[in-house]
């Protein structure tokens, strides 16, 4: 369940800080770099056996398209968090940006369900619609479409990251994420 405010019976637990701890940080940049390599690597794989995704090089109108893909993908992709964040609390999210990141971020306490959801948002909904483009337009939207879908693999690895140690902590949680810091705390019997 998810509160409006902390309720009286939790304890601070731990906190995840992208712009600080520098062990964080370290970590959300390597699972960075493997989501944005192994894409790559697909990438080049299916330009040796279908060349002809190589037709967006010549066309300025693709990279064009590509350029303001990656310009809308950044505020579209925490436009998704603050939306879902919305609908699981009520609460209005706020946005902004601190240099590496641009963020959205609440005031709401959500349970470690609701925050995982709103972490992976983005990468579940920009990841299908990508794929589905990448299916039904021409092949020569392949590379311009991979560039984009990298930028979303790579702009969530601080969003998997934190679900993933969220799934991996003991108890009861609530998680207050402000956009590049999240304070977690635990359920404790009085």
């Amino acid at each position: 369940m998810n509160h409006k405010t902390l309720p009286s019976n939790y304890r601070y637990f731990t906190t995840l800080d992208f712009t600080r701890n520098r062990r964080q940080i370290m970590a959300v940049l390597k699972l960075a770099i493997v989501l944005t390599a192994a894409p790559l690597i697909v990438g080049v794989a299916v330009t040796v056996m279908k060349p002809e995704v190589l037709g967006f090089v010549k066309d300025w109108r693709l990279w064009l398209a590509m350029f303001a893909m990656l310009i809308a993908y950044i505020p579209l992709h925490e436009l998704t968090h603050g939306a879902v964040m919305f609908a699981l609390s009520g609460v209005k999210p706020s946005f902004g940006v601190k240099l590496p990141y641009a963020y959205a971020g609440s005031t709401a306490w959500f349970d470690r369900r609701s925050h995982v959801i709103t972490a992976v948002a983005p990468l579940i909904v920009w990841g299908v619609a990508l794929q589905i483009l990448m299916f039904i337009l021409p092949p020569r939207w392949f590379w311009p479409l991979l560039i984009v879908q990298i930028s979303n693999l790579s702009g969530s690895a601080g969003d998997i990251y934190c679900a993933w140690v969220l799934l991996k902590m003991d108890g009861e949680l609530l998680i207050q994420d402000t956009g590049t810091r999240m304070r977690v705390m635990r359920y404790v019997e009085k």
